[in-house]
């Protein structure tokens, strides 16, 4: 009996995060990818996630879902639904848009319930002659009620040359 109960606790027990928590991003699926086609360091700035829940949530950390010859180099948490999109990192440009001057870094950000962030990316290859991929990301998170990890399955790729966008 103790080792039915210790087995069943077992699931419970912080040992990993669930997927089934209230943050979500608009790529729940693989459906898309964003390219960059010069093989310099990107920042990759399409994804927004919105807190579904009824509690703060506070961000952890920021993985790349199956990197292939990339790794990340930086990555901010932006307040709000618009997008700062695929430029080269650091982002800037004419005409960025203002909620950029409010970004966070992931670590520690936290965000309300019904509210909406666009996650950006700095993504570099680890050898500029070769195509870097990765499959998404993965946002580890916690609330009150435990820690989660929310999937986002929109490719990033860094072409070495124009023609592997493609």
């Amino acid at each position: 009996m103790v080792l039915a109960v210790a087995i069943a606790l077992g699931g419970c027990d912080g040992s990993g995060p669930a997927a089934n928590g209230p943050l979500r991003s608009g790529s729940p699926v693989p459906l898309s990818s964003n390219c960059a086609p010069d093989g310099r360091s990107v920042a990759f700035g399409f994804e927004q996630f919105t807190n579904y829940g009824h509690v703060t949530v506070t961000l952890d950390r920021v993985l790349l879902l199956h990197p292939h010859n990339q790794h990340l180099i930086g990555s901010y948490a932006v307040p709000g639904a618009v997008l700062v999109g695929v430029v080269y990192w650091p982002p800037r440009y004419p005409g960025m848009p203002s909620t950029w001057k409010h970004r966070q870094r992931v670590h520690g950000f936290r965000l309300a319930p019904g509210k909406t962030f666009n996650m950006v990316l700095g993504v570099a290859p680890i050898d500029e002659s070769r195509r870097a991929t990765s499959q998404g990301m993965l946002v580890y998170y916690h609330d009150p009620s435990g820690r989660y990890v929310a999937k986002d399955h929109s490719a990033n790729i860094i072409a070495a040359k124009a023609h592997q966008c493609d």
